[in-house]
């Protein structure tokens, strides 16, 4: 057996235990988590395919942003079970303002330091100058990622902050 068909085995299996998971768990979260664990696997499938433009569009779009809005819907609906007391994961706290500080850190070097990963195409002409020109995905997905990559990201950040006020909100209720 060569090391494609072992990997699609493998694959297989843990994408089918992912998926039997999503319809036996009966909390709804750790039914989305395994969901998204499906989509990832999925994406994974479409790299063995050579099909990587597929793939990076599975995992930032499924396994990303929709199911990220789903499990903020759920944990918004789910009936109000919060325990008051000691925090089960103490050191929680400081790996998230790290990490963020991390991040903060890291985009402020990209902005102020003015560099970038590839010559970016401005604006929606260029784009299109740059897909007809060359005329395949590979050139639409180089546009889209490369050249708007910066209001891509702002963007994301816009959402998540809409989403986090409509959690603060939603509690206040």
């Amino acid at each position: 057996m060569t090391f494609e068909q072992i990997s699609f085995i493998v694959l297989a299996v843990a994408s089918i235990a992912s998926a039997i998971g999503v319809i036996s768990f009966k909390n709804a979260v750790h039914s989305a988590l395994s969901l998204i664990l499906t989509l990832l696997f999925l994406a994974l499938f479409y790299l063995q395919l050579n099909a990587m433009f597929i793939a990076v569009v599975q995992i930032l779009i499924y396994a990303g942003a929709i199911m990220v809005l789903f499990l903020f819907v759920v944990t918004m609906l789910a009936p109000d079970t919060t325990v008051e007391g000691n925090d089960r994961i103490p050191w929680q706290k400081a790996v998230g303002i790290a990490l963020g500080l991390i991040l903060a850190g890291a985009l402020s070097f990209l902005i102020f330091s003015g560099q970038s990963l590839a010559q970016p195409v401005t604006g929606a002409g260029g784009l299109a100058q740059q897909v007809a020109k060359i005329g395949d995905v590979q050139a639409f997905g180089n546009a889209l990622f490369h050249g708007f990559l910066f209001p891509f990201e702002v963007t994301s950040l816009l959402i998540v902050i809409a989403i986090l006020g409509a959690l603060v909100f939603g509690r206040r209720a």
